[in-house]
């Protein structure tokens, strides 16, 4: 792994069209807000299989009933800008932050930090979607060329499910492949017989890649390799299988062929990660300007990456398209899953063919609400 760039430098990576437009830009005002609080829930059965037994994860049922909330920034050039928080957040946060917003200049937000200098974490970075897509309304150019320029026109994807029974997977693996998917995410915890599931799938679906995420449910190293050992040969990343000791994860990178990814729970972590040759993948989230700079991390240290998810609707998932859009080391297929929910919210749903989304090249995030799918799902 090449890593000949600095912590301090690579960090230090910024946006010369960002700071052009802001220049432009940066006089707009932001004459009022609006919060919008949707609940929108999953299809039926599009999570896990209801008669899975006793290793179901119980995250998994009924999360989709925490609230999110829709932003709408009105300018004073007629322009709104876009944004979405993630679910299970603070109304008061969206709150607070929504009376910090009104009434200020694009010019007066703080590019250098990561809550663009608004008063509550929680939110800022449905704020950061929202300022960026009015700044790209307002400037003319995309989300990505903001935070750095489109090095991908399209995005890889992937299809995500929960935990599921031998027949059940192999029909949400069917149904992948039928709406154009290349990559198939499931989850799985210890105990499950994911070996032969993987088997069943993988014949029934050739053509399938597969993530397989065990959320760090093995204990340790030694309890992991019976299973790992027998899935080698599959084409699989497996993500998170123990807790996150890179110590552990470089034991199992040393006997076993399987790419292994991690979700680092800090910068911290990344860089050690990379320092110790711990992981093959990485698994990114955070605000879209901390996801780029991750992602230049990970390109400098030779690691793919993707982009994860919380299960979003289309807006938040848009800023996950244009984010890894800006990102060379973005390769695997993301999670960008709000066709999981009833409605993404959005004018116009997302197209998926041969694994890929592409990337709006309109200004802002390039997309639009629907209005009377907002009325639908709105909630007091």
């Amino acid at each position: 792994m090449a890593h000949t760039m600095t912590r301090r430098g690579l960090f230090s990576v910024l946006s010369g069209g960002l700071y052009q437009a802001w220049s432009q830009a940066g006089a707009v005002k932001i004459e009022r807000v609006e919060t919008i609080k949707v609940v929108v829930p999953m299809k039926k059965g599009v999570v896990s299989s209801d008669n899975y037994g006793p290793t179901l994860d119980m995250r998994l049922v009924e999360f989709d009933r925490y609230p999110k909330y829709i932003l709408k920034l009105h300018a004073s050039n007629g322009m709104v800008g876009l944004g979405e928080t993630a679910r299970e957040v603070p109304e008061t946060s969206v709150k607070r932050n929504a009376e910090y917003v009104q009434g200020k200049v694009l010019g007066q937000f703080d590019l250098s930090l990561p809550t663009l200098g608004l008063p509550e974490p929680r939110t800022a970075d449905a704020f950061e979607i929202a300022i960026y897509d009015l700044l790209g309304k307002t400037s003319g150019m995309s989300v990505c060329a903001l935070l750095g320029g489109c090095y991908q026109k399209k995005v890889a994807v992937s299809y995500w499910t929960g935990q599921r029974t031998f027949d059940d997977l192999v029909n949400v693996g069917l149904r992948a492949v039928e709406l154009g998917f290349k990559n198939l995410k499931f989850k799985a915890r210890f105990g499950d017989p994911i070996d032969r599931q993987l088997e069943a799938v993988a014949k029934a679906c050739p053509n399938l890649t597969f993530i397989v995420d065990f959320n760090s449910s093995y204990p340790d190293v030694h309890s992991f390799l019976p299973i790992a050992h027998r899935l080698q040969g599959y084409k699989l990343t497996i993500e998170d299988p123990v807790p996150k000791r890179l110590d552990w994860f470089k034991q199992l990178r040393s006997r076993l062929t399987i790419p292994f990814a991690l979700t680092p729970v800090s910068p911290q972590q990344m860089w050690d990660a990379i320092r110790m040759e711990a992981v093959d993948v990485f698994n990114l989230g955070g605000d879209m300007r901390s996801f780029v700079r991750a992602g230049v991390i990970a390109e400098r240290a030779g690691i793919a990456a993707w982009h994860g998810s919380g299960v979003e609707l289309g807006i938040r998932d848009m800023s996950f398209v244009h984010a890894a859009a800006a990102t060379q080391s973005c390769t695997i297929p993301s999670d960008t899953l709000s066709y999981m929910r009833e409605h993404d919210l959005l004018a116009q749903r997302f197209k998926v063919k041969d694994g890929f989304i592409e990337v709006p090249q309109k200004p802002g995030l390039g997309v639009d609400v629907d209005e009377d799918a907002l009325k639908r799902f709105r909630v007091a």
